[in-house]
């Protein structure tokens, strides 16, 4: 959950400019403005990978709020 729309909007974008450099896309969905639900899954492979362990990791180290 964020304080305001531009604050997610800002988090969004440091994740998709990540996914987009190493190619692996998280799904993610906006709640009532300010929340943001981020799921992570190799649709591909139908499982979780290594890249959404990853990710998940990247996108935990920018999250400092």
């Amino acid at each position: 959950e964020f304080k305001s729309q531009t604050e997610l909007a800002q988090f969004l974008l440091k994740i998709a400019k990540h996914a987009d450099e190493i190619h692996h896309h998280p799904d993610c969905k906006i709640h009532k403005g300010f929340q943001l639900e981020i799921t992570l899954f190799t649709h591909d492979k139908n499982e979780i990978t290594q890249s959404d362990h990853e990710l998940a990791e990247y996108i935990e180290s920018v999250y400092k709020i």
